[in-house]
């Protein structure tokens, strides 16, 4: 595996009772830029990212990260080798607060993060960081109100937040603008931005506009296969992806 690459998939297949939700995909996402998985309803993108993610076993095919097999691995195992996703449903901790959030992320890195409940006294050590991050997004109004009071868009923001406390090499986001209004899309997609500095992002989205600013690679998918890879304007301007993808109008 080059080193250029962080995540390299090859032939990678997943099989249900005799249907190919994933049949031969090979996917090389570069270090430090910001890779797209995109592609029809019913393209096998979500089984796709649950076997990178290893929430699902592949029936055949290889998965390195870091040079490293994880195929046969699970979530836990890889989160703590620095691979680290978001959900396409909004996962934060709805009774505590903002801040709150964030400091159970970051106990993961500290000598204790095996032990969820700790004195006040121990966990105030991480405040500074976790205010640090909540300023980062705008987010320090609201940094003592429960999570479960903000709104969606605040939430998927948090959840973020979360994400980058934990320190990945890796992150991939399943579908970061469902569910937000349009006011929330462009502050959303300035924090992957920021996210991404320093760090390599692989997103599932259907939002063409946001793929088209923010993606440096786009890889396309149809009926569990490569249908195409490259650039957003090389993929949009390809025949094959304008007739299974474009043209149909949806994800």
């Amino acid at each position: 595996m080059s080193e250029d690459f962080i995540l390299e998939a090859s032939g990678l297949t997943k099989q249900f009772r005799g249907f190919y939700a994933v049949k031969g995909v090979d996917l090389k996402v570069r270090r430090h830029t910001i890779h797209a998985l995109i592609g029809p309803n019913g393209a096998g993108k979500t089984t796709c990212f649950n076997l990178l993610t290893t929430f699902l076993k592949p029936t055949a095919g290889t998965i390195l990260f870091n040079g490293k097999h994880i195929e046969n691995s699970d979530p836990a195992s890889v989160a703590n080798m620095g691979l680290v996703r978001s959900f396409q449903i909004s996962a934060v901790f709805s009774q505590l607060t903002v801040l709150e959030n964030v400091r159970v992320a970051l106990q993961r890195q500290t000598e204790w993060h095996y032990t969820f409940w700790r004195s006040h006294k121990v966990l105030d050590s991480l405040n500074q960081r976790a205010l640090e991050l909540i300023a980062m997004v705008g987010l320090d109004k609201w940094a003592h109100v429960n999570a479960g009071d903000l709104s969606y868009g605040r939430k998927r923001v948090l959840e973020l937040i979360t994400t980058i406390a934990l320190e990945p090499e890796l992150i991939l986001l399943d579908e970061p603008m469902a569910g937000l209004g349009h006011e929330d899309i462009a502050p959303v997609m300035q924090l992957i931005k920021k996210v991404a500095q320093g760090r390599t992002v692989l997103m599932v989205e259907h939002n063409m506009k946001v793929i088209s600013e923010l993606c440096d690679r786009v890889t396309v998918l149809q009926m569990g296969e490569v249908l195409a890879e490259g650039s957003y304007d090389e993929v949009s301007r390809n025949p094959l992806v304008m007739d299974a993808y474009m043209g149909g109008g949806h994800a």
